[in-house]
């Protein structure tokens, strides 16, 4: 009954999200033939805008869960409210050995797990943590660039910008198990930045 409730919430609160989308930032879609039809896999995207985390699951055609800093878990009902909604807390700033476990099992049991390898919004070079994930799960990482949400949502502004967006999808990667994680962190960063548009 749990799982129903939050498949009906996640769902829910997506269909919000995208009509909130088609609103204020309407959103052109590329590459999702790219996306893996079933079992875990990586959606690892660039981080320009908060919203960012709100329009990749309208866009995504599967259910996927997703890394949230852990700030926003200390307030309870939001933090219960992401949690349910796929969230998983990510502390930053260190190897959060918790998060990166219930990622790993979370890529185990098939879901499709969003990561963002820069860490922050306009972070400069990716996170060696995103490389460790794939080499240590062995799944297809996907990667994604996401381009105009800074100009809907910059990060001094308070209300959004009507503008239209895109989302790229690019074509899976995959890693050994010995690969140097951040070797392949930056990989994957040199795939994202590759999808941008010319």
């Amino acid at each position: 009954m749990l799982n129903v409730l939050k498949y009906v919430y996640y769902w829910l609160t997506t269909g919000l999200a995208a009509v909130v989308s088609f609103c204020f930032y309407p959103c052109r879609t590329y590459g999702r033939e790219n996306i893996p039809k079933t079992g875990g896999c990586i959606y690892a995207s660039n981080h320009e805008s908060n919203i960012d985390p709100v329009l990749l699951p309208v866009v995504s055609p599967r259910r996927i869960r997703f890394l949230a800093k852990d700030s926003l878990f200390k307030h309870p009902v939001l933090g219960a409210l992401i949690r349910f909604g796929g969230g998983i807390a990510l502390k930053r700033g260190s190897a959060d050995r918790g998060a990166l476990t219930e990622v790993l099992q979370s890529l185990k049991d098939g879901w499709p797990v969003l990561v963002f390898p820069q860490g922050t919004r306009g972070g400069e070079k990716p996170q060696a943590g995103v490389g460790f994930l794939a080499g240590k799960s062995g799944v297809p990482v996907v990667p994604i660039y996401i381009e105009g949400t800074d100009k809907v949502l910059p990060k001094s502004a308070k209300f959004p910008k009507r503008t239209s967006v895109k989302v790229i999808f690019g074509q899976p990667l995959v890693f050994s198990s010995d690969v140097d994680s951040t070797i392949a962190a930056q990989r994957i960063m040199q795939a994202i930045l590759a999808l941008k548009p010319s």
